[in-house]
């Protein structure tokens, strides 16, 4: 069985007036899940609020 590794972070406000909010993600959550910058991921709100998120991979990538 495979045990969900749980992670928590804060919404910042984005600073330009918009409303909008930038979402951080800990350094140690980027290494293990092996994103970078400019990765695209899927949001999926699940229905007890949490939040599922995984990478999009692109069919001609070589990931």
């Amino acid at each position: 069985m495979v045990t969900a590794k749980r992670w928590y972070t804060t919404i910042q406000n984005a600073g330009d007036g918009s409303g909008d909010g930038t979402l951080l993600f800990p350094d140690g959550l980027l290494e293990e899940m092996g994103w970078i910058e400019g990765d695209i991921l899927d949001c999926q709100i699940q229905g007890d609020g949490s939040v599922q998120l995984q990478k999009i991979v692109s069919p001609c990538s070589d990931e």
